[in-house]
């Protein structure tokens, strides 16, 4: 019987590390900076340098994005390694956040839905996607606001790029939306819940989503993880011809895909309710 060889990789962990995905390793070095390293093993010389892509994607996209209240700060390239530095974010992500804390108010819950569309909407203006929408991903700040982070997996497009088009084309631009209407309804009923598409690989079915009735934001939610929403804006698009300067109740404009956030220049969260 001829003998087997097993390789065994051990990977030390930096000083600091606070964090470790799939792509990088975050080492926090100082009270107010972590450091996001790209992550490296002997002999997956493919898949480092993959792994490396993903960091410049990311790297990019924070670039496009810039200063944004609801994204996470990006403080620039951190060494020629591909490692990028980013703002500290004492609380943790928000999956880790809602069991460890009490329910805060409802309108601070709202406050909360409102900041992130309004980052998402940044988002998507800026012709990138994320494409990670989670919990895990939704940082809570220092003084208790909430940022948008890794970006690692997300996309980025020209400025001029035809994003109607190009959702239209790739399904991965519309699992951003399932993403939100759970991050939504975690904050809303104080609660971790997520929908992994990649896993099931399939969009849920009306039984696998939970009960959105007399939930703040209930509709909005319960819309995110529907299926034919794409092809009701156009049904809707066709019998009322949406024109410049046309007014969409929010919950219309939030309950189709991210996309088409573009269709007017009026900023959704005007219609967002106080």
């Amino acid at each position: 019987m001829a003998d087997s060889t097993e390789i065994v990789c051990i990977y030390y962990e930096r000083p600091g590390c606070i964090a470790m995905g799939l792509t990088g390793e975050i080492c926090k070095i100082n009270d107010s900076d972590v450091v996001k390293y790209p992550r490296s093993y002997p002999g997956e010389t493919a898949y480092n340098e993959l792994r490396l892509e993903f960091m410049f994607v990311e790297r990019k996209i924070y670039e496009r994005l810039g200063l944004h209240e609801g994204i996470l700060p990006y403080h620039g390239l951190y060494n020629d390694s591909g490692a990028i530095k980013l703002a500290y974010a004492k609380n943790g992500d928000l999956g880790a956040y809602i069991p460890a804390h009490q329910a805060p108010s409802q309108l601070f819950r709202a406050a909360w839905i409102r900041s992130l569309v309004k980052a998402f909407y940044h988002i998507y203006s800026c012709r990138a996607l994320h494409q990670d929408v989670k919990l895990d991903n939704i940082i809570v700040d220092g003084d208790l606001s909430l940022r948008v982070a890794d970006f690692a997996n997300g996309a980025i497009f020209p400025l001029d790029a035809d994003m109607e088009e190009i959702c239209a084309q790739d399904p991965l631009s519309r699992i951003d939306l399932l993403g939100i209407g759970c991050v939504l309804y975690s904050i809303a009923q104080w609660t971790v819940y997520s929908y992994d598409y990649f896993e099931k690989e399939k969009w849920p079915e009306p039984g696998e989503v939970p009960n959105t009735d007399n939930i703040m934001y209930g509709e909005i939610t319960k819309s995110a993880g529907e299926t034919t929403l794409y092809e009701d804006f156009q049904t809707l698009d066709e019998e009322h011809g949406l024109g410049k300067g046309h007014v969409l109740p929010f919950t219309l404009w939030f309950c189709l895909v991210p996309t088409l956030l573009f269709v007017s220049g009026h900023f959704i969260c005007e219609f967002m309710p106080n």
